[in-house]
């Protein structure tokens, strides 16, 4: 849970800074909001315009701000079925880091007991794939989340490796 604190943490700290940097007059913000229940339906409609006009953003040029911020809210909300589908596109095709960074993250939070030990020997292979490939890319939570398991300054196996443990 710590871990997830510093991710959150971190994309906050991001979503700030992009939008700081931005020049044009009109500043595109996701909701943050973790009732549905608690909007007015106009907000709804207008909610989900904008969620879908950054993920077709994000997926069809790659866009990361706007995968960022949408993917964001998604954890927040632990709305991780509908990320999963945006998140292996962006990592697949865009190789985005944090994409596979919320890959791994969707499948350890989504297991029951919230933990990569409690993993099945493929999904676990899987998730260690992603989080792995995140840190080679230089995604700093991925970094610490390995540091974490792994132990600080250890010698660990490439993300490859874990691929094709998966594969077996």
């Amino acid at each position: 849970m710590k871990s997830i604190s510093i991710y959150l943490s971190v994309c906050l700290t991001f979503l700030v800074i992009s939008c700081q940097e931005k020049k044009e007059s009109t500043v595109i913000k996701p909701s943050v909001v973790k009732d549905h229940d608690e909007i007015p339906n106009h907000e709804k409609t207008e909610n989900k315009k904008m969620t879908d006009s950054l993920l077709n953003l994000a997926i069809s040029k790659g866009n990361e701000m706007a995968y960022n911020s949408v993917a964001q809210d998604f954890i927040i909300n632990e709305n991780y079925k509908q990320l999963l589908y945006y998140s292996l596109i962006m990592a697949n095709k865009y190789n985005n880091s944090q994409a596979h960074f919320d890959i791994y993250v969707i499948l350890v939070e989504s297991s029951a007991n919230k933990s990569l030990e409690d993993l099945d020997k493929k999904t676990k292979n899987l998730a260690t794939y992603h989080l792995i490939k995140s840190g080679e890319l230089g995604y700093k939570s991925a970094k610490y989340e390995i540091d974490e398991i792994f132990g600080k300054d250890k010698k660990i196996q490439n993300s490859d490796y874990y691929l094709i443990e998966y594969s077996k």
